[in-house]
C-alpha cells in the first residue's frame, strides 16, 4: 500500500519559527511560510504530534475558487472528507466533539452552510467551542481560498502532562525553543532557579535528560505541581525538586546550564522589587554555575533587565537576545555565558 502524503500547515509562536522548523524537517519537507506559519509534507501524520515547539498541527487544502460557496462543491468536499479520514485514522485516535468554524464572515448563509457541510462529513454537531477547529482563509493568490483542520482535539503546545493550572507558567513550546538556544546535553548539569510548576525541566526530559536537573522554587504549590507534573509526563530522568529560595538554598555548585523565568509585573511580585531579584538571580546564579557555563533569562521586564545589564554582572557575559510574541506578551531570552 503506498503511503500518503500529508500536506499540512503547523502555527508557531512568533521567534519559536527556527527551531520548529528544524525539528519538523525530522518528519519531512518543511519551509517558512511567515513568523508565524510552517508549512510541511510528511507521511506519518502520526508523527506529528510529537513536535513540541509547534503550537498547532493542521491538515491543508487549497482550492482554486473566487467564492467561499464554491467549496461547497462536490469535488472539493469529496476531498475535504478524505482529510477528515485522515484525521481519524491517526493512533491513538483522536477523539472530538464538535466542529467549530473560524473564518471572516463565519456567520455569513455561505460560510453556515459550509460548516454544517463539514460537521455533517465528520458526524458531529457545529459548536462554537468546538474541538475540531477549521479556518477557512483566502489562498496565496486571489482566486484560491485554503480550508484548514487541526488534527488534534487540544493545540499541541497543550501538553497532556500538565494537569495542574499554575499561575504564570511558561508556554511549553516557547520553554522547548529556550532549551534548544541553551543547547542542554546529556552531560550537563542544569538548574532551574525559579521552577514554579516545573515546564522547563519536564520539558528538556522529553529532549535529552540532563546528567542532574534540580529545579528550586520558594512556593509549595509550585513544588507540588512540578512533581505531579513530571510524574505524568513518565520520562526518564531524574530532577530535585526543593522547595527554597534559590538565593539562600544549599545548592552543590557546578551547573553547565542555568535557565530562570522569574516573577514579571503585578502577576508574581511588583516592577521594582523584580528588578532587585533580576540582579540577585544573575549573582546567585554566578556562584553555582561552572566555568564557561550558559545562562538564560526569560523575562517580560526588559526594561528592567537590561538596566541590570548596565551594571555588568559580575562572570557573565551578555551573548544574545531572543524574542518571543505571545497573545499580547513579548518575553524576551537573554543568554549568557559564564567567564
Amino acid at each position: 500500500m503506498s503511503q500518503i502524503t500529508h500536506d499540512l500547515v503547523l502555527e508557531v509562536l512568533d521567534g519559536c519559527a527556527a527551531s520548529a522548523l528544524q525539528e519538523a524537517r525530522e518528519l519531512g519537507s518543511a519551509r517558512v511560510i511567515g513568523p508565524t506559519e510552517l508549512a510541511l509534507r510528511c507521511e506519518d501524520l502520526d508523527a506529528v504530534r510529537s513536535l513540541r515547539r509547534v503550537v498547532a498541527a493542521s491538515t491543508s487544502l487549497t482550492v482554486p475558487a473566487r467564492r467561499p460557496r464554491e467549496l461547497l462543491e462536490t469535488s472539493v468536499q469529496q476531498r475535504l472528507a478524505e482529510l477528515l479520514e485522515e484525521i481519524r485514522r491517526q493512533r491513538p485516535r483522536q477523539k472530538f466533539h464538535a466542529l467549530r468554524l473560524e473564518a471572516a464572515g463565519a456567520g455569513t448563509p455561505d460560510m453556515r452552510r459550509l460548516a454544517a457541510s463539514l460537521a455533517e462529513l465528520a458526524g458531529l454537531p457545529v459548536d462554537g467551542e468546538g474541538d475540531l477547529v477549521v479556518r477557512v482563509r483566502k489562498g496565496a493568490t486571489p482566486t484560491t481560498w485554503q480550508v484548514l483542520l487541526r488534527t488534534t482535539p487540544r493545540p499541541l503546545a497543550t501538553r497532556a502532562w500538565r494537569t495542574v493550572n499554575y499561575p504564570g507558567a511558561v508556554n511549553a513550546a516557547i520553554a522547548a525553543t529556550v532549551l534548544d538556544l541553551l543547547q542542554v546535553g546529556a552531560e550537563d548539569s542544569l538548574l532551574d532557579m525559579t521552577c514554579g510548576s516545573g515546564t522547563f525541566l519536564v520539558e528538556q526530559l522529553h529532549a535529552i535528560a540532563p546528567a542532574r536537573a534540580v529545579g528550586v522554587d520558594l512556593d509549595p504549590a509550585a513544588i507540588d505541581a512540578a512533581r505531579a507534573h513530571q510524574r505524568t509526563a513518565r520520562r526518564k530522568g531524574a530532577i530535585d525538586w526543593i522547595e527554597g529560595d534559590v538565593r539562600t538554598a544549599a545548592l552543590e555548585p557546578g551547573f553547565t546550564r542555568v535557565v530562570t523565568n522569574p516573577p514579571w509585573g503585578t502577576l508574581h511580585g511588583e516592577h521594582e522589587t523584580n528588578e532587585e531579584l533580576l540582579a540577585e538571580l544573575l549573582g546567585r546564579a554566578a556562584e553555582l554555575a561552572a566555568s564557561r557555563a550558559r545562562l538564560g533569562v526569560l523575562t517580560h521586564e526588559i526594561t528592567r533587565m537590561q538596566r541590570v545589564l548596565e551594571t555588568a554582572p559580575a562572570g557573565w557575559r551578555p551573548v544574545g537576545e531572543h524574542r518571543f510574541f505571545q497573545k499580547g506578551h513579548h518575553p524576551r531570552l537573554f543568554l549568557f555565558e559564564r567567564g
